[in-house]
This record gives C-alpha cells, sequence and structure tokens, in this order.
C-alpha cells in the first residue's frame, strides 16, 4: 500500500505528528533501529553501511518521500536545516580548499575530485577570469595521514563550512562547481546543504561522469574485498596507467582513499530535495562504462533553472585527453550571461562590452 506524495513534511520543519502523511515512516525507523541495536556494537546503533539496503527493502511501496522520513527518524539523522550550520577555523577551512590565485577573477570554480583523486589532477585546469579552487578531501596529498571520510553527507558539510570559513559565501565573486564521478555527488550535495543552512546558491553546477542521484540505488557496490580487483577496475577506466598500477608504492598512495571513498559511495542514500535555483551542465561520455550516455540528461530533474548536457567522446575518464576541449566548452556555458571582457562570443549572442568605446 503506497502513501501520497507530500513533499511537504521532507521539505521544512514540521512536528513528529505531522508525519502522519509519511504513513509508517516513524514505526519503520524504530523498528530498524531495535533491530541494529541487537546486533550492533555498543553505540553503534543504525550508523552502519547496511542502513540505505535496510530503509530501502522495508519502503518497496512507499514514496521517496517516507523514505526520507524514516532516514531522518533514525536516531543521528535529521534533516540538515534542523541544525546551524557547524564553524570551521579559516586554518582548517584551507587544508580542504586549494586556491590558484588570479588577479580580477569574475569567478571562483570550485573543483571536486573523483573517488580516489586528489587535488592535483586540476592543476592544469586554467580559465580565464577564473580563480580555481580545488578541494582536497583526508587521505590524499599533504593529507594523506588523515583517514578518508566515508560519509558524503558529512563530507559536504565540512566543505560548505569551509566555503564560509575563507568568506567565499559573502564574496561579491560567484561561485562554480565543478564536479567529476565521485566529485559530482559531493558537489550536489554542498549545494544543497549551502542552500539549506547558508542561503547561498552557486552560480552553475557542473556534473560529469556520474549517474544521476535518484538513479543510484540498485546500481553494482564498489567496494570489493580484493584490493587487486580496485585496482583493475580503475586500470580499465583509463583513471591509472598500466605502469602506475605495477608500482606498489603509488598504489599504496591512493589505495585507502579510493576505499574510503567507494564506501562512501555505496552508504549512499538518496534524499529527494527540492530542485536547485542555479543552472545545471551536466557532462557525460559515449565510452563510459559505469554511465551510459542517455542518463546524463537525467541530471535535469535537479534544477529549476537552465539545463544543458553534452556527450564527449571517450570514457569514464574523458576528461583529461579531451582537456582543452572540455575546457572550452565550459567556458562558454558559464561566461554566456556575464558581459564584459571574459565573456565568450557565441553563436546567436550579442554581448555588449561597456569598456570598448567605438
Amino acid at each position: 500500500m503506497g502513501v501520497s506524495g507530500s513533499k511537504g513534511c521532507c521539505m521544512c520543519c514540521v512536528p513528529d505528528k505531522a508525519l502522519m502523511a509519511c504513513g509508517p515512516a516513524v514505526p519503520i525507523a524504530k523498528e530498524l533501529h531495535s533491530e541494529s541495536a541487537q546486533v550492533a556494537p555498543s553505540g553503534h546503533g543504525v550508523h552502519h553501511k547496511g542502513l540505505g539496503e535496510a530503509i530501502q527493502a522495508r519502503t518497496r511501496c512507499i514514496s521517496a518521500c517516507a523514505v526520507r522520513c524514516i532516514h531522518d527518524h533514525l536516531p543521528g539523522h535529521r534533516h540538515d536545516h534542523m541544525k546551524a550550520p557547524a564553524v570551521m577555523r579559516e586554518e582548517e577551512a584551507k587544508k580542504w580548499l586549494l586556491v590558484k590565485r588570479k588577479d580580477f577573477a569574475r569567478v571562483r570554480m570550485v573543483c571536486f575530485p573523483y573517488a580516489g583523486g586528489n587535488s592535483n589532477f586540476y592543476k592544469t585546469w586554467d580559465f580565464k577570469e577564473t580563480e580555481m579552487v580545488l578541494v582536497e578531501l583526508p587521505g590524499r596529498n599533504a593529507r594523506y595521514n588523515e583517514k578518508a571520510m566515508t560519509d558524503v553527507y558529512s563530507i559536504a558539510k565540512k566543505i560548505a563550512s569551509a566555503l564560509d570559513a575563507v568568506g567565499y559565501l559573502k564574496s561579491k565573486i560567484p561561485l562554480v562547481f565543478f564536479g567529476h564521478s565521485f566529485g559530482a555527488i559531493v558537489s550536489t550535495l554542498v549545494a544543497q546543504v549551502l542552500r539549506n543552512q547558508y542561503n547561498y546558491t552557486p552560480k552553475h553546477l557542473i556534473v560529469s561522469g556520474c549517474v544521476p542521484l535518484h538513479m543510484r540505488a540498485g546500481r553494482p557496490k564498489f567496494s570489493v574485498p580484493n584490493d587487486n580487483d580496485l585496482v583493475t577496475s580503475l586500470l580499465d577506466m583509463g583513471g591509472i596507467t598500466k605502469e602506475m598500477a605495477k608500482n606498489r608504492d603509488v598504489v599504496s598512495q591512493f589505495l585507502p582513499a579510493l576505499k574510503g571513498d567507494y564506501l562512501a559511495v555505496d552508504k549512499y542514500v538518496y534524499h529527494e530535495a527540492e530542485p536547485l535555483a542555479c543552472p545545471i551542465l551536466a557532462l557525460g561520455s559515449d565510452q563510459d562504462m559505469r554511465v551510459p550516455q542517455q542518463e546524463t540528461a537525467e541530471w535535469a530533474r535537479f534544477t529549476a533553472g537552465e539545463f544543458e548536457s553534452r556527450i564527449f567522446p571517450g570514457g569514464h575518464f574523458f576528461l583529461k585527453p579531451l582537456e582543452k576541449d572540455v575546457i572550452a566548452y565550459i567556458s562558454s556555458v558559464i561566461f554566456k550571461d556575464m558581459t564584459g571582457p571574459g565573456a565568450m562570443a557565441l553563436p546567436g549572442f550579442i554581448l555588449f562590452d561597456p569598456n570598448k568605446v567605438e
């Protein structure tokens, strides 16, 4: 027996009695917690990687709205906007955000890495009048000795706090988010956290090489017990070279972060949310083994604004060999509504430059 798809109980803060519109949400939450308490170590409760599967198994005939209510009624799980945003010190924030300074920048692009990746992937990226902000997650580069985080929502909240701590949310320079694969999941969640907790919306969200969030349920797990299988899968996708795969020192450097990120994806539970106000650009490729190109257009449901998508030739890591083409295309999109020297001439657009004297 299904439940009507009312959004009210999941999209705003309401008393528990109002959750009756979501049917068995509260009873199922209590039942899951009771069961997990019998098998989980003391203090762990329902915080285990089977949480998403448990909820989905009990809610096959219940709306996505009810699923969210069940999740939020589990101890320790509440709506983002029911809590005050965490405050991060600027020194801590700078560990999360590596900045490539650019004078007179009109845009800041925040780049989120793929699973197991780090800020190095984006260090060669260069956009005119754009300051690059590279996200560095725990467990890589200078943060190698820090344990990788395995919850995408916690990661998103940390990054949102970092962006606030360095003053970007109050700056006149708008933010553009770019995330590839795992980074697309995190960047989307960061945009939602900023909307819910900080009343901030980025200028543009660009997602690349990633299954839309609402379509992730039922997909094969990324985590596997055999490390060699993990390395082989990354090699097959083009994420590393054969030489890197054979080098144990290199593998030992990225494997802990990769395993942490994969676990975060496997634990991820999709929460239906209001569409973002910012435009979304979705990029895909025609030979990606993990993201069928026809699914790229499904990202449209996550924005109430403009949506564009484009399919490039290549596999999952098409960004590297096509770096110049991708940068040129992204530039044409994010600058098309901005006048002045940084705006790019596009077919069908007449750009007025107030600094140019005829």
